[in-house]
């Protein structure tokens, strides 16, 4: 998913949605349901198709990989490597 568009509130944009949708409805049901518009945004770049369900719509949005403030396994080495020494 796109950050901040998590499958809950896809899931409460398209509550009302009726199956088999295209694109246009998919978007058309997410802003008439009040969907901010981070949602939106992601579900007017969903591939150009017919949904047969909610899942079909989740497995499309493009995944996105969340910047963490994690370091990366290399770095979380030195620096335990620095606490670990004794003086």
């Amino acid at each position: 998913m796109t950050p901040g568009t998590d499958p809950e509130r896809v899931r409460r944009a398209l509550a009302g949605l009726h199956y088999p949708a295209d694109n246009r409805a998919v978007v058309d049901q997410a802003t008439a349901a009040g969907a901010d518009e981070t949602v939106v945004d992601a579900l007017f770049d969903l591939p150009i198709a017919t949904y047969a369900d909610i899942d079909e719509i989740l497995n499309s949005i493009p995944h996105v990989p969340e910047q963490s403030g994690e370091s990366s396994p290399g770095q979380r080495s030195a620096g335990d490597q620095r606490t670990t020494r004794e003086s």
